[in-house]
């Protein structure tokens, strides 16, 4: 199931709409003798056993990739953010893609698929993987060169547009935003609201950089993905490599340097006390780390584990 909040002008308007989704979710499902859950994947339900929504994108797209869209029973978190121009979301994007793994590492929600641990943090990001044209975004020297790589993308029949694209991050012209698209689903609200709080403000952060230096920094996709791969395998408990310096931190330091960076933005958008929840999560660690507790007092019942993530994701409703 999707839901999507409205164009917000706050994080906390964002989140209070998120919350009415999500108990509006839970009456329909309660009143139909089931429950809802939102976490990166079910715990054992098996993709297998679903079925297609009945809309054209999605039948196409079923005929077109086969058991590469199959696999897809995974959950993500979008966060659009809106920019002034497409140049400076574009390089706004450059320069985010940096820090996707230390997104990706907060919002590890996902340990366990098809009745089973995985080893891994974020099970649902290397799911995703496996669909063309997914992973972290290249870097573009200007919106002209992203709009002509989807033109000769449409004219050599690649794929229909752009939305077709389907990067950990993509600027989206159509409401002209650029939307990082890496994280999991989150069972917390409150896990939401740092994840917000914090894309919203480093987007803001990036963007008067741009605005008033004309560059931004990028660092080299290798190097981006060589994180993004520990935050799959580790979550929060990662040793991330801070770009800027060469050097291995662990993943909560990083995750403070960032809203270190972002505050001031934070406090002019009016989503500081958002932020500040960060170091709450931090000390609680990732969902992923959760759902295994959950686990083990239940026994190991993965059955345990759904009624826990359905509790939680209800959590100050």
């Amino acid at each position: 199931m999707e839901v999507a909040t409205e164009p917000c002008n706050t994080v906390a308007e964002a989140i209070a709409e998120a919350g009415e989704l999500r108990r509006r979710a839970h009456e329909y499902a309660e009143a139909h003798g089931v429950r809802v859950l939102s976490a990166g994947t079910h715990p054992f339900s098996r993709y297998e056993h679903q079925d297609v929504t009945d809309k054209p994108r999605y039948v196409e797209l079923m005929d077109a990739l086969q058991w590469v869209i199959e696999r897809q029973l995974i959950f993500g978190l979008h966060v659009h953010v809106g920019l002034e121009s497409a140049e400076q979301a574009i390089h706004v994007a450059n320069a985010l893609r940096t820090w996707l793994p230390e997104l990706l590492a907060l919002s590890a929600n996902s340990p366990f698929w098809h009745g089973r641990d995985s080893g891994l943090s974020t099970t649902r990001s290397k799911v995703f993987d496996a669909m063309p044209r997914s992973g972290l975004p290249p870097q573009f020297d200007s919106f002209d060169e992203f709009e002509r790589l989807v033109e000769r993308g449409v004219r050599t029949g690649s794929f229909d547009d752009y939305t077709f694209i389907w990067w950990d991050l993509r600027p989206h012209p159509r409401l002209g935003t650029i939307e990082v698209r890496i994280c999991d689903a989150q069972t917390r609200l409150e896990n939401v609201a740092v994840l917000v709080a914090l894309v919203q403000s480093l987007a803001a952060t990036l963007a008067e950089r741009y605005d008033r230096d004309g560059v931004l920094p990028c660092e080299p996709i290798t190097l981006i993905a060589e994180n993004k791969w520990r935050a799959v395998r580790h979550g929060l408990d990662a040793e991330l490599v801070d770009l800027a310096h060469d050097e291995q931190r662990p993943a909560r330091d990083a995750l403070r340097e960032l809203a270190e960076l972002a505050s001031p933005a934070a406090r002019r958008l009016g989503c500081a006390e958002e932020l500040t929840l960060l170091e709450r999560v931090l000390e609680r660690g990732d969902g992923a780390g959760e759902q295994r507790g959950a686990a083990e007092n239940a026994g190991g019942s993965l059955l345990g584990v759904a009624h826990w993530l359905c509790e939680h994701t209800l959590e100050g409703l």
